[in-house]
């Protein structure tokens, strides 16, 4: 690096070291401005000046300082690292990774360097020549936590997860406390299936930060996804009094509530995510649901509708819709529901299955069947259009062709009261011409999965 001389410029550049040490950037810029009036060719200044403008945010100012560093000195690895930095910060990642490597070309075991590199490549989603980069940091120093760390990140956007684990658990291994590499590792172990794996993983993140609220927002999700709501519902009510704006987890907890059967808790909670986002289709939906199985089917169908409005090919949206319009005895209007999700999802055997069931209240027998063939031909193994279709041959009176419908339904569910009392009552009164379609078996259309994990990046 240059040296200082002179007695003035000398006094103002140490006194810009020591307001820098303190925290004091503005007055150390001031000090090292003056420096640099009475010798504007000191290389050491301007690094030293590019350094407190990065502290300060100033990017620009940052990358101005240290060129003129590396113009002053082309051989200080330093500036040309921190230039990069500066850069990264501005998001000129492909300028970054040029200065980058005029550091490497310096001093290529400059592990910082290969790092900061690898980390520009990731953000242009260069995968490979990230993991090239921290591959090489960290043959140059093996317990750089942060490179391995790091490393895990891109293999995980690279599918690449049990790769992700090791280089995540080897980042522990050097920093054992390091809770975002045991938050990620979690995070990963959940898109593997391995749940009580990643149950531990997100303890000893809590173990660690309490007070995550991310943490206890994908506790929460892999706790639902157990099956465990009622420790689900505790996860996210710790991590939204802490977070109490945090959509996602008053969206999750809604859903766990739901799963238990408290539907008017859930509703209020989706409505808070609602409050806070009122573009998420998904909640609206899901929302729908809940009040559908709360019994209060027009307010479900008004938030259908806000579903539909948001995206007007959301097939289960329109089914539901159908559903409650069933539901509420009009079966016209449910009918167009239902034509509507097939329409922008042919193969939503339900919806040709609910179609069908509306058809049969509106004695449309023969159209009916034509529906649960549909359905059927989707999906075979469907049981309840197996017993509605015999339900339709009853009411034409074609016994024989109901009594196979009703057989097939009940090789596929054994246990299936409806069916079994229906085939008996085929057999032992084969001219009965009374309908009984309100025991139609009636299928709860699921919610998409909306659960994502909160990452911290």
């Amino acid at each position: 690096m240059s040296r200082i001389s002179g007695p003035a410029a000398e006094l103002y550049f140490q006194q810009g070291l020591q307001l820098s040490h303190a925290g004091a950037y503005e007055d150390a810029i001031t000090s090292f401005d003056q420096a640099l009036e009475f010798y504007p060719g000191l290389a050491e200044v301007w690094f030293f000046r590019g350094m407190a403008c990065s502290e300060l945010g100033q990017y620009a100012e940052a990358v101005t300082s240290f060129k003129q560093a590396v113009d002053l000195q082309p051989d200080y690895p330093e500036a040309f690292n921190n230039q990069g930095i500066a850069l990264f910060n501005l998001s000129s990642y492909e300028a970054a990774i040029a200065a980058y490597d005029g550091a490497l070309k310096l001093r290529g075991d400059y592990y910082q360097a290969w790092f900061n590199r690898g980390n520009a490549f990731d953000k242009l989603g260069c995968y490979q020549a990230a993991l090239d980069s921290y591959q090489q940091a960290l043959a140059i120093e093996p317990d750089y936590a942060k490179a391995w760390y790091n490393q895990g990140i891109t293999l995980s956007k690279l599918g690449q997860y049990e790769a992700a684990i090791a280089s995540y658990d080897q980042a522990i291994a050097f920093r054992p406390h390091y809770s975002n590499a045991w938050y990620n590792r979690a995070n990963v172990l959940c898109r593997l299936g391995l749940d009580q794996a990643a149950l531990d993983s997100y303890q000893r993140v809590l173990d660690i930060r309490p007070d995550w609220h991310g943490t206890w927002h994908n506790l929460g999700n892999l706790l639902h996804k157990l099956g465990r709501n009622p420790e689900a519902i505790a996860a996210y009510d710790r991590a939204l009094a802490l977070q109490p704006n945090l959509y996602q987890a008053w969206h999750t907890r809604g859903l766990a509530l739901d799963a238990i059967g408290h539907y008017e808790d859930a509703i209020a909670s989706y409505r808070r995510a609602l409050d806070l986002k009122p573009d998420l289709t998904t909640v609206w939906y899901n929302c729908g649901a809940a009040l559908h199985k709360a019994g209060e089917y027009e307010t479900a169908i008004a938030h259908y509708e806000a579903a539909i409005k948001l995206d007007p090919k959301f097939a289960w949206a329109w089914a539901n819709r159908g559903t409650t319009f069933r539901k509420l005895a009009q079966y016209a209007e449910a009918i167009t529901n239902y034509d509507k999700a097939v329409q922008a999802q042919p193969d939503l055997y339900e919806a040709w299955y609910g179609r069908g069931i509306a058809l049969n209240h509106l004695g449309q027998n023969e159209a009916a069947i034509a529906s649960y063939d549909r359905a059927l031909a989707i999906n075979a193994e469907f049981y309840p259009a197996w017993y509605s279709r015999g339900v339709a041959f009853d009411h034409l009176g074609h016994y024989a062709a109901a009594i196979a419908s009703y057989d097939e339904a009940l090789r596929l569910q054994p246990d299936f009261p409806e069916a079994i009392s229906r085939r008996n009552l085929t057999l032992n009164h084969p001219n009965r011409l009374e309908a009984d379609r309100d025991r139609d078996k009636d299928f709860e259309f699921p919610s998409p999965n909306p659960v994502s994990l909160l990452d911290p990046g």
